[in-house]
């Protein structure tokens, strides 16, 4: 069994892909599948209760080893009706004065610190940081007005009437890779971590990944979308 966690804001398209590929190259593992957010894969990962996980960074890697890593773009999530979403692109410093929304700083602690010093370094100190954990709620809290999101691409789809725009010079890029223990590591951990990488580097096209065939799955995923408590031993 190989427990694995993925972030609460992976794509449905990218996650089947990931699946695909592991059945495809290895039918007989079995595969405990969790929704965590990188604080918390991070904690139980040295705690010794996940085998792999796929992390944001910065993160404290003391008793990990990680995968290559993969840089994901990201831009500002605004209404398509907002004037800010007429350029195809968006410095940053023209978002002052906005709120900014964005996950709560304990989900990912070194993405959100890191993300807060860029802005302000590219003149965009926001009035507000408003919390966000469910994209439906983000996307609530944009289409009130005067606020902006700082996210791939990828979430904008999800809602017709948000738009997504590069931000200039590409000051951002969410990085992420796979971790496990140095330690009493699971076999299958550094496999699950290349495929991880392949399949978030594929090609970002519409309707890719989603009209795959299904690939024959003889092992059981076990999905949990809870927090590290339910995983408690």
């Amino acid at each position: 069994m190989l427990r694995a966690g993925v972030p609460p804001e992976t794509p449905a398209v990218t996650l089947r892909a990931l699946l695909d590929a592991l059945a495809a190259r290895a039918p007989g593992l079995a595969l405990d599948l969790h929704e965590l957010t990188s604080a918390e894969q991070h904690r139980m990962l040295t705690d010794g209760r996940l085998d792999v996980g796929l992390l944001h960074h910065p993160v404290d890697g003391a008793g990990l080893r990680f995968g290559e890593p993969v840089d994901v773009p990201v831009g500002v999530l605004l209404p398509r009706a907002s004037p800010l979403a007429r350029p195809r692109e968006i410095a940053l410093a023209d978002l002052a004065g906005m709120d900014l929304v964005t996950a709560p700083p304990a989900t990912a602690p070194g993405w959100h610190e890191h993300l807060l010093t860029v802005c302000r370094q590219h003149g965009f100190a926001p009035a507000r940081v408003r919390p966000a954990r469910n994209p439906e709620f983000l996307f609530g809290l944009l289409l009130t007005g005067g606020a902006v999101a700082v996210e791939p691409a990828a979430l904008a789809r999800r809602e017709p009437r948000i738009a997504w725009r590069p931000i200039t010079g590409t000051p951002l890029v969410r990085r992420i890779s796979a971790a496990w223990p140095i330690r009493a590591a699971h076999p299958a951990a550094p496999m699950f971590g290349h495929l991880a990488t392949e399949t978030l580097t594929a090609p970002d096209e519409p309707g890719g990944p989603a009209l795959l065939a299904p690939a024959a799955r003889p092992w059981p995923v076990l999905f949990e979308a809870g927090r590290d408590e339910k995983l408690a031993r």
